[in-house]
């Protein structure tokens, strides 16, 4: 049945949250120490992106809390949307982080400096596991959590980039490349950007009250006009309001035969959208004099008067 349970973090285990938080700052110490000491800037690279990973932990961690905060006057809506700007500044610092990376890695393309592999391959070989690890208890939340799936890609991007430097180290310890640590760190600022510029753009569409993703509009308004009674679908407007929470206004034009039964023809038609389209929370008007019906989708004005008239 349609609904208004907006608890979209209630499946998340917060103690795995706060656990993996307190891992990943203790090796980011680990790591940075070895980088410093061994000259790696691929090691120190990772480190700081393990760092932005914490951070990124504790703000999902904060997101996930602050979210069952109850709705308010002044926060109807409550406080959901924090789990998507979470998400955007997340991805955002990535990418500053991943310029600063492919900034130091040209200095050491052009003035290598002798690199000891030794401390690059133990501790990425710790980092490998670790990052492991905590992509796998965050996977199961992040199909259904923007805010959940960016600290997922920053963990699952930490294992890839570690087992990266594993591979530099190998090849400095048995070749004495030394260009093979700043060519590392370039494919993890790579990957950096990649993985975070999907994050800004779901994250601005959010923001922007976009459709949401993977929602096919066409399929869903011919499953609205489907259900007996519905004669037209107009005024339509679909949306996120956070992580998994999928919102809809539209006017409903109801058969002249199926008046008597307009407010069933309604809750049948947000069953549907409930059950088919993970949209439970719709507000549905049904036809009132003055609409136009020419146009699915609004075409809002900033000056336009109030009432139903969207003509122009």
């Amino acid at each position: 049945m349609a609904g208004h349970n907006h608890h979209s973090a209630s499946g998340m285990n917060e103690q795995r949250l706060r656990l993996s938080l307190g891992l990943t700052l203790a090796f980011v110490g680990v790591e940075l120490v070895a980088g410093i000491r061994g000259h790696s800037l691929a090691l120190m690279s990772d480190a700081g992106h393990n760092f932005t990973d914490a951070f990124a932990l504790l703000l999902s961690w904060y997101a996930l809390w602050i979210a069952r905060k109850p709705a308010t006057a002044g926060k109807t809506y409550g406080y959901h949307r924090v789990g998507i700007l979470t998400a955007l500044f997340n991805a955002v610092t990535l990418l500053a982080i991943a310029g600063v990376i492919i900034g130091e890695a040209i200095r050491l393309f052009a003035h290598p400096e002798p690199t000891q592999s030794t401390p690059m391959i133990v501790v990425a070989l710790i980092a490998v596991v670790m990052n492991t690890v905590i992509a796998l208890w965050l996977h199961s939340a992040s199909h259904d959590s923007l805010n959940v799936r960016s600290a997922f890609i920053h963990m699952l991007g930490d294992a890839i980039s570690s087992a990266g430097v594993v591979g530099a180290g190998i090849v400095v310890h048995f070749t004495g490349w030394v260009y093979a640590d700043p060519l590392v760190s370039v494919l993890i600022a790579i990957f950096i950007v990649v993985s975070s510029v999907g994050i800004v753009r779901e994250a601005v569409n959010v923001l922007l009250e976009g459709t949401p993703r993977g929602l096919d509009m066409k399929t869903l308004v011919e499953a609205m006009q489907d259900v007996p009674g519905v004669d037209d679908v107009h005024d339509l407007h679909v949306w996120c309001i956070g992580d998994g929470m999928n919102a809809l206004s539209c006017h409903l034009r109801v058969s002249e035969s199926d008046a008597y039964r307009a407010g069933t023809v309604v809750r049948e038609v947000k069953d549907m959208l409930a059950e088919r389209y993970a949209t439970r929370h719709s507000t549905i008007e049904t036809e009132c004099i003055g609409c136009n019906s020419g146009e699915v989708y609004c075409q809002m004005d900033v000056h336009e008067k109030t009432g139903c008239d969207h003509s122009h």
